[in-house]
């Protein structure tokens, strides 16, 4: 098994891979029957449970993700949970021992944890819960996230079938869940050879530390490490140590508190490259769009298919309707309003800076059996439009696409979907993937009742729609901005 262009991408994105069917139906029947009772001990791990450690399926995958070699850490655990727990890991703060690296075409995952399934894992079960894209994330994750049992819709639950292999960055932001009924599921966790983990200075002090003061001995022999290291505080002139260890990196940067700037909000947009404004336009302004739209039906004119030819998104071309604010009075009323709407300044003020401006509209009206649109945009390859950086607290893009969600829509009905955490992908989208034929469990559509906003990175997020399938007519409204750099 070779690690393939879709799996690459994947990896690199959403920070985990699935393999699937590893295990043959006898696999798994002597992997269960080995399973002891009691905590595995990594020096007398029964065969089959061994076998699984270092499967040769496992293995190539892990080579190609580890880049130069790798060894099992510590014994495997059973995934047992009583109690939800709070989620862990994250690209922020920077923990680089568990870190995921990438740089010059070579990727560097200095921990990867590897989930084994011995029973049908279905949604809603429990277990392993995690948040796609994470590891890449340079926001500290907020509060709302990170608590006991958080459900927050970024969190997802791992969904297998015995047999199947769940990887994982350990970078990647995850937590526990109760079974609903107890499932089997194995954890290995395997470490890169050129990783550098806490606690590996294992030898024991010189002779002379003990002749040191409490605060020289704190950097040469400081007890409490690699869980709760010893701090010590200085004002450039004297040294102190504190009574408790714990973590104290200070930054020069501090929150703004008067900054207007909702955190979840703040690191749904850093981690996916899109948000969703909630009940932005009220039923007067809906019926009125909907009604401009409906009076000028005749203009409406229908596209080519944007189904880049997948089988998936086939359908017919796309129906569109343009010279939204030149529509005799008051029929551009509605769409006017759009314009600068102060939910949507607030957003592009922080997004990406003032100064930006309008540069296209149009109303999408999709009927049944109109073809979806082909995935595109990302952040591979590298281009000024499509940038995405986040520096000293603030972030940093050149185009953004705001849609008016004008009906409601469901999966169900089709309509607009992305990767989330696709503006930091460092490796190309394949045509598989373009084409919807495969998803590597990333694609994600984007369900949105009328009147609602959806704000997305237009040239650096990857996205796309699925066909529509709705007897009602899909009704959106799509207005791109640019920055003042390009503007």
């Amino acid at each position: 098994m070779c690690v393939t262009p879709e799996q690459n991408y994947a990896f690199d994105v959403g920070g985990f891979l699935v393999l699937e069917q590893i295990l043959s139906e006898s696999e798994i029947n002597e992997a269960l029957e080995a399973l002891p009772d009691e905590d595995l001990q990594a020096e007398e791990l029964p065969g089959p449970i061994e076998r699984l450690r270092d499967h040769p399926e496992l293995a190539k995958v892990l080579e190609e993700f580890t880049f130069d070699g790798y060894h099992a850490e510590g014994p495997p655990v059973r995934i047992e949970v009583d109690a939800p727990t709070g989620l862990v890991g994250g690209g922020a703060p920077r923990e680089h021992t568990r870190s995921y690296l990438h740089q010059n075409d070579v990727r560097f995952a200095q921990g990867i944890v590897v989930l084994w399934a011995l029973d049908d894992i279905d949604k809603g079960d429990g277990g392993f819960v995690f948040v796609p894209a994470s590891h890449n994330s340079a926001i500290e994750p907020p509060p709302v996230l990170t608590t006991d049992g958080s459900d927050s819709p970024l969190v997802e639950q791992v969904v297998l079938r015995a047999g199947d292999v769940f990887l994982y960055v350990e970078g990647l932001l995850h937590g526990r869940r109760p079974w609903r009924s107890e499932r089997r599921l194995i954890a290995f966790t395997y470490a890169s050879d050129k990783a550098q983990r806490p606690g590996q200075t294992t030898e024991d002090p010189p002779d002379w530390a003990s002749e040191l003061t409490p605060e020289q001995r704190a950097v040469v022999a400081p007890d409490g490490r690699p869980d709760a290291a010893p701090i010590l505080d200085s004002d450039g002139d004297t040294v102190t140590l504190r009574g408790e260890p714990g973590v104290y990196h200070p930054s020069i940067y501090i929150r703004d508190p008067d900054c207007e700037i909702d955190e979840a909000e703040f690191y749904h947009w850093d981690l996916c490259g899109h948000i969703v404004l909630k009940g932005v336009m009220d039923a007067e302004w809906l019926k009125a769009a909907n009604e401009a739209i409906d009076q000028n039906a005749d203009r409406i004119e229908v596209g080519g298919d944007a189904a880049k030819g997948s089988n998936v998104l086939a359908g017919t071309g796309v129906p569109s309707l343009r010279g939204l604010f030149e529509l005799p009075d008051p029929q551009a009323e509605p769409f006017r309003r759009m314009l600068a709407h102060a939910a949507v300044v607030k957003r592009l003020n922080w997004m990406m800076g003032s100064g930006f401006m309008f540069r296209n509209a149009r109303a999408i009206c999709s009927v049944k059996g109109t073809s979806g649109h082909g995935l595109h945009s990302g952040g591979d390859p590298a281009r000024p439009v499509g940038t995405y950086v986040v520096q000293n607290g603030r972030t940093y893009c050149e185009a953004i696409n705001v849609a008016w969600q004008l009906r409601d829509v469901t999966e169900a009905d089709g309509g607009f979907v992305c990767i989330p955490g696709s503006h930091k992908a460092r490796y190309p989208i394949t045509r598989d993937m373009i084409t919807c034929d495969q998803t590597m469990g990333l694609v994600k559509h984007v369900e949105m009742t009328a009147g609602d906003v959806a704000i997305f990175l237009a040239a650096a997020q990857t996205h796309g729609a699925y066909p529509w399938k709705s007897d009602i007519d899909r009704r959106v409204v799509l207005m791109g901005y640019v920055s003042r750099n390009i503007a």
